[in-house]
């Protein structure tokens, strides 16, 4: 008896452990004029989003954002923005696959910059 209460204390110290870790759902964005949108942490974690799937970095400096597939957004041919929050101060957004993003046609990549270098920031994108 006491061994299996043992053993029933340590897996619930365990689980307590790994449910402290695990991570929220991303919060729906609204962002009514963007067909997808999405607020990206600095370390590539999917804060907010709207038809964004997930997003990860690559590198520092290069993230990759999943565009909802369901979503129907030609992104070669979409209009994207981004802007970057505090260490960075300019962005480039590539709609076409590359290999950062594991040629991936549903992932459009960002560069965070700072005087022209890549830089880990966290920043926001919409799809129009």
């Amino acid at each position: 008896m006491r061994r299996t209460t043992a053993v029933f204390a340590g897996a619930l110290v365990l689980s307590a452990a790994l449910a402290s870790q695990a991570v929220a759902a991303p919060t729906e964005l609204d962002a009514p004029n963007a067909r997808a949108a999405a607020e990206v942490g600095y370390r590539g974690d999917l804060m907010r989003q709207k038809n964004v799937v997930d997003s990860f970095q690559s590198d520092p400096g290069v993230y990759c954002v999943i565009v909802d597939p369901s979503a129907g957004i030609n992104l070669p041919n979409a209009l994207i923005l981004a802007n970057p929050h505090i260490h960075a101060d300019s962005v480039v957004t590539i709609g076409e696959p590359t290999l950062a993003c594991n040629s991936r046609r549903d992932a459009i990549t960002v560069v965070t910059l700072e005087d022209g270098l890549p830089t880990s920031s966290s920043f926001t994108i919409a799809v129009l």
